[in-house]
């Protein structure tokens, strides 16, 4: 055989045993790279299926506690979401707060978990406080659940929402003289601030602040309800917020306090 044609054949089995060892050092980072995902899914997993000792509460007990004092519902969303609706009477404590916010808890009162819907990091951190003596419920199914069922959360009061707007009766002056003047009557419910209502207000009103009305529940009164405020946009907050605690009978002023209390004194109402 001629030395070319050994060189020919040293060649050739050098790139075959460059393409074999090539070919085996991709087949184990594949397989490394396959054992690690596999690891990091088989941990996710476990986590998934992670039970924690917690003890549920359907939504309707839940509806039935709001504004009892031996319950507290927490919602343990972030506080957009909780400021758009929540559950009447409902606190908020986002999830990552909740293990440093024990001193606002009372393991003389039963607490209500809530969610959006149900999550581990939620059950967990339930089981968590209920391990250092805290009396804890979870809502089943969350919010979705309870919503589903029937039962209406607490809506901030958005001008610009057509369901919100739906929600509520709107009365101008012109039309409320016009109502006064046929003998119609209503209960004025003042929600500015204590101490613009003790600086200044109509006799016979009530004041319960807007940020207090759930809160202060049974300090509204039963009747036809006309909501006044120097914002309108309060009042019309107020009365989506009243209507969504089942107050039936709530109208708005679309006027300022101050016009309404300006047209009284003219005595240019009742024209």
């Amino acid at each position: 055989m001629k030395k070319n044609d050994y060189s020919t054949l040293i060649a050739a089995a050098i790139t075959i045993l460059l393409l074999i060892a090539v070919i085996a050092i991709f087949f184990v980072t594949k397989n490394k790279s396959q054992n690690k995902k596999s690891v990091l899914e088989i941990e996710e997993q476990k986590l998934e299926q992670a039970t924690f000792d917690v003890t549920f509460i359907n939504p309707k007990e839940t509806y039935a506690a709001i504004q009892k004092k031996e319950y507290l519902i927490v919602d343990i969303r972030n506080p957009e979401n909780f400021s758009e609706n929540h559950i009447e009477s409902s606190i908020n404590i986002p999830l990552q707060k909740l293990l440093d916010s024990e001193n606002r808890l009372n393991k003389d009162q039963t607490i209500i978990i809530v969610e959006t819907q149900e999550t581990q990091d939620g059950k967990k951190i339930t089981s968590q406080l209920q391990d250092k003596g805290y009396k804890l419920n979870y809502l089943k199914g969350g919010l979705y659940n309870y919503i589903g069922i029937g039962y209406a959360l607490v809506s901030y009061g958005d001008v610009n929402s057509a369901h919100d707007r739906a929600k509520v009766s709107l009365v101008d002056l012109t039309e409320l003289g016009s109502r006064l003047q046929a003998g119609e009557r209503f209960i004025y419910l003042d929600v500015r601030s204590k101490s613009a209502f003790d600086k200044d207000h109509f006799a016979n009103a009530i004041n319960v602040p807007l940020e207090n009305l759930e809160k202060n529940k049974g300090d509204v009164p039963t009747g036809k309800l006309l909501i006044i405020d120097e914002d309108p946009a309060r009042s019309f907050q107020a009365a989506v917020r009243l209507n969504d605690m089942n107050f039936l009978t709530v109208y708005y002023l679309t006027n300022k306090y101050s016009e309404f209390k300006e047209a009284v004194q003219n005595q240019t109402l009742l024209q």
